[in-house]
């Protein structure tokens, strides 16, 4: 049965599920061991690559991801639009976990483009993710929409963007912020009003 939402939601929520999970029973991916064990190594890569790279380094891999691919499958999700490739992880595990939707990721990092597409590549996914080169400021008024499913995840000035996120948004389709919560209710005003918003937030320290 398709996801229902409620349209004007936003749902303010804490997540932090551990990569570890991936490998738990009642895991949020779904498929064969070899793809779970695939997006782990994925995991594990890209959190090394931002060690190895250090500060200033945009790739973050959310442990939240798999999270991602269930709202994507359970909507059901035909279009989804990610904000923040990094190597690929989080695209990778929507395409794995909601294998009839296609995944558009924008990527303003050449080598990091290029690292997601092989990534891609090694894992059957090349047909159904599409990498968008550039900056996400420059890209995002050119998309064309609706998307069931948009994913920002890279941090952009929400007080001049979000009002291009909601418009990408499809009627009962699903945005996800990252740390919107943290901008105030100027900003939150420009929420769709004809969709659900996930306003994701740091767990406390």
């Amino acid at each position: 049965m398709p996801l229902k939402v409620s349209p004007s939601a936003h749902l303010y929520i804490t997540l932090a599920v551990p990569a570890a999970g991936l490998n738990e029973p009642g895991t949020a991916v779904k498929g064969a061991n070899v793809a779970i064990q695939l997006l782990r190594e994925l995991f594990d890569a890209s959190d090394a690559h931002r060690r190895a790279h250090g500060e200033g380094c945009t790739v973050f891999p959310s442990p939240q991801a798999p999270l991602w691919g269930i709202i994507a499958a359970a909507l059901p999700a035909a279009r989804v639009l990610e904000v923040g490739c990094g190597i690929g992880y989080q695209a990778a595990c929507i395409a794995t976990t909601a294998p009839s939707c296609r995944v558009e990721t924008i990527e303003g990092d050449p080598m990091h483009a290029d690292l997601a597409e092989q990534e891609f590549v090694r894992r059957g996914l090349e047909a159904r993710v599409t990498v968008l080169r550039g900056d996400a400021e420059t890209l995002l008024p050119k998309l064309d929409g609706p998307y069931d499913l948009v994913v920002e995840d890279a941090g952009i000035d929400y007080a001049r963007w979000l009002r291009v996120l909601t418009r990408l948004v499809r009627p009962d389709g699903v945005l996800i912020t990252r740390n919107l919560s943290k901008e105030g209710a100027s900003v939150t005003l420009d929420l769709p009003t004809n969709a659900t918003t996930i306003i994701r937030a740091r767990p406390a320290s």
